[in-house]
């Protein structure tokens, strides 16, 4: 883990090309009230380590700069759910916001770069900058219009909705709509898709070799190329 000063690390922040989508943005060049030590600091972790566990003490906001994350929800059975994914320029922890303990566990897919803002700074310095508290609001929206859009897809009956819908979201929270061809990387495995979506892992596989036969996709491992972007969205609409 590396530690620095807020001060140090906010001017490296300039040079990041997240930044505009990043609380830091707001907080480049003004006086801020540092609150306690240890105010923000940039982690760079491994695949498979826990960000946060459920139950855990809330100590931070999570901006993710490079990498995935998956949230993962565990009842007192024992029995898990991932309820979402995180890509490069999203917020980790706006869920929990308002209780004193994370409700869920957060682990990186693959190798990521987490920068952590201490939530008394954030709460601090919402006060003195607005545009602080309004991207915070508008990550959170976000935030909440994807689990809205989750729980709709879920309830199609058809695992081809399902996991076209997926596909969709992947593509329009990456921006990869614009790339050709649209080649999405998939850092977690098919059983975690299999778990968010509520199917087996085999429907997955299933499901997936329908659309590369059909020529709508190419799928190779980890990747999937789009053939056919408006067909796509057309299946599921």
């Amino acid at each position: 883990m590396l530690q620095f000063g807020y001060h140090q690390l906010l001017q490296g922040c300039r040079e990041c090309g997240k930044i505009k989508r990043c609380f830091a943005n707001d907080l480049v060049g003004n006086p801020l009230d540092p609150v306690t030590p240890n105010l923000l600091h940039d982690l760079i972790q491994p695949k498979g380590r826990y960000i946060y566990y459920q139950g855990e003490d809330i100590k931070n906001l999570f901006f993710l700069k490079a990498g995935s994350v998956k949230n993962i929800y565990a009842n007192n059975q024992g029995d898990q759910q991932i309820i979402n994914f995180y890509f490069p320029g999203e917020v980790i922890g706006l869920a929990h916001l308002y209780h004193s303990y994370y409700l869920s566990s957060a682990i990186t897919l693959e190798k990521s770069i987490v920068c952590a803002f201490s939530l008394p700074f954030i709460q601090a310095n919402c006060e003195k900058f607005p545009n602080l508290l309004k991207n915070i609001l508008e990550h959170f929206n976000a935030e909440i219009l994807h689990c809205h859009e989750s729980l709709l897809a879920i309830n199609h009956g058809i695992a081809s909705k399902r996991l076209g819908v997926f596909l969709l979201d992947l593509i329009h929270r990456q921006n990869l709509a614009h790339n050709r061809p649209i080649l999405i990387r998939l850092t977690m495995s098919r059983a975690d898709i299999a778990n968010y979506l509520g199917l087996a892992p085999e429907t997955v596989s299933r499901v997936l070799g329908k659309y590369e036969k059909s020529g709508l996709i190419l799928a190779n491992k980890k990747k999937i190329q789009i053939n056919n972007l408006n067909k796509l969205t057309a299946l599921v609409g």
